[in-house]
């Protein structure tokens, strides 16, 4: 099946976006998919989009009349009703329709020459409808059900041929054997030959355990295929080689090969216990005091957000008669949110003048560096002496300064 033939599907959606409003243009550049669907919802099956045309026969003749092909309506209800009639095929940007039957407000409408330009391919059936010696190919993109005719071709004329053609040689290596979902398999045709002309192109079936196939087709050497296994499970691939008189090859060498996806191992983020904490800022007090503040302490991680918070330090007096030098002890819990933290907690201070035991509460914000690396951090905070919270504004202390996790 030509990637040629499935490209431009759900272009109402991409009308939409690059505003074009009407069908006389020669060719319409679809970027979006499903925004004026035929059907809804999503096909995610040959026999759901079997159902969607027996149910939708009043609409889709409809949709045939305005295209001007009214004669193929009843070939194509018949054929999509065919077991093996209908392949699932991936769709690759740069394909051509000619033209679309679509819904836009409860209404069939149909729009002609249309080109598939988004960055992604995408899944859509395919079948053909023979009639009065042309093969017409249809495209129904999964995602919106939109049927389309992707272009006609005369029907293969069986040649008669003075010397047979001798079939294509088909050789096929598959690797990994097995391997874990959402990693890549690569098929490798490369060394199928063809002893009286050339290969012309291979096909890969690609078969999950729910009977859902993929096919790919490969018009251009060295016929190798790299595809992303999105999900576990046991897959079938076969592969057959093409010759340029159109005869097809599965010799021994390809015959149907079964690999194994695996789940995908699950990550296990590695849990930091801690890291150590060096502060250096500077503190006041009305009463009067100016200290500098120097701190080293521990940071133990309780979750992703929360930690507890140990240090200790010095507050060198730099200025005023209120007090002396200091030692103290901090004992604080840590909340973070992207780059700020917030802590509250408890704390010793001591000095020749006073011993108190004070309430500690910080705001930092993190402006260098990642959480879980070297980083600083600018912060402020307040405490006081539980016993002299009513005289906080006399004997409070608020400092600033900078935190450096390591």
């Amino acid at each position: 099946m030509r990637n040629k033939l499935m490209t431009s599907f759900c272009l109402v959606a991409a009308l939409l976006l690059v505003g074009v409003t009407g069908m006389a243009q020669a060719e319409t550049k679809l970027k979006q998919l499903g925004l004026n669907p035929f059907y809804a919802p999503e096909l995610t099956s040959v026999d759901e989009f079997r159902q969607m045309v027996a149910q939708s026969l009043p609409d889709l003749k409809e949709g045939f009349v305005i295209a001007g092909a009214s004669d193929l309506f009843e070939n194509f209800v018949t054929q999509a009703g065919q077991p093996d009639s209908v392949v699932v095929v991936e769709v690759n940007p740069g394909e051509k329709l000619q033209w679309m039957i679509y819904k836009k407000e409860g209404k069939v409408k149909v729009i002609k020459d249309v080109v598939w330009v988004g960055n992604q391919s995408f899944t859509a059936f395919v079948l053909h409808v023979d009639r009065d010696g042309n093969r017409y190919t249809f495209v129904v993109p999964s995602k919106c059900g939109n049927v389309s005719l992707a272009y006609v071709s005369p029907l293969p004329v069986v040649a008669q041929e003075l010397e047979p053609n001798i079939a294509p040689y088909c050789e096929v290596a598959v690797t990994p054997s097995s391997l874990t979902a959402g990693e890549q398999l690569f098929i490798d045709a490369s060394k199928s030959t063809d002893p009286d002309g050339f290969i012309s192109s291979v096909r890969i079936m690609v078969t999950g355990a729910d009977n859902l196939a993929v096919q790919k087709k490969m018009d251009q050497p060295p016929f190798i295929h790299q595809i992303a296994m999105p999900q576990p499970g046991e897959y079938t691939i076969e592969v057959s080689a093409i010759d340029d008189d159109g005869l097809e090859s599965s010799s021994p060498k390809c015959q149907p090969i079964k690999i194994t996806v695996a789940p995908a191992a699950k990550i296990v983020s590695k849990i930091r216990i801690g890291n150590f904490v060096a502060d250096a800022g500077y503190m006041f007090q009305d009463d009067p005091a100016e200290y500098l503040l120097f701190r080293l302490g521990y940071n133990y991680y309780l979750s992703d957000s929360f930690s507890i918070l140990g240090m200790v330090g010095i507050a060198p007096v730099i200025d005023g008669s209120d007090d002396t030098d200091s030692f103290l002890v901090d004992l604080t819990g840590i909340y973070r949110y992207q780059r700020m933290y917030y802590g509250v907690g408890i704390g010793s201070w001591n000095s020749s003048t006073d011993d108190r035991i004070d309430i500690v509460v910080n705001v930092g914000y993190r402006f260098y560096g990642e959480a879980d690396a070297f980083n600083i951090s600018a912060f402020v905070e307040g405490r006081g002496a539980f016993d002299q919270l009513d005289e906080f504004d006399d004997y409070g202390r608020l400092g600033t300064g900078l935190r450096f996790q390591f």
